[in-house]
């Protein structure tokens, strides 16, 4: 039981880091952002694994909370079944070349947020990325140079 209390603010936090990085322009959001693209988190990582973990995470806290509060076993099962089909999902996208979704994606969201797509919901052309994924050399972070 105690496990499932600990694990319900851990998962929460984690939740809330994924929502703040990817719908918000915080300070908060912006350091996770910033934490992300230092550690090298691929766009799937840092959108699908991070929901799919938090949530997987927040039903297994209620499993086991349910366990030894003698939930009734279809609730259990459900809250199983439920964590079974978001591991799933989170491991098929993963691992396939299915597109992120627009609606989890990160700088997606910051595009749409400050006014960076067409009409279509593409990025406008100087703010896409380069074929070769790499960024700028003259990007320094906004610290000036010594």
């Amino acid at each position: 039981m105690i496990w499932g209390i600990i694990g319900i603010p851990f998962s929460l936090s984690v939740l809330v880091m994924w929502y703040c990085e990817t719908y918000t322009d915080s300070q908060f959001g912006k350091n996770a952002r910033f934490i992300s693209s230092a550690t090298r988190m691929s766009d799937k990582s840092q959108s699908i694994g991070t929901l799919a973990t938090g949530s997987t995470f927040l039903l297994a806290s209620f499993v086991t909370i349910g366990n030894e509060a003698k939930f009734p076993q279809f609730i259990q099962l459900a809250l199983i079944a439920m964590a079974l089909i978001i591991i799933t999902t989170g491991i098929v996208y993963y691992f396939s070349a299915l597109p992120v979704p627009r609606w989890a994606n990160a700088r997606y969201q910051y595009l749409k947020r400050h006014g960076m797509l067409d009409e279509n919901g593409d990025p406008l052309p100087q703010f896409e990325l380069s074929e070769d994924g790499e960024e700028p050399a003259d990007n320094d972070q906004g610290r000036g140079m010594p």
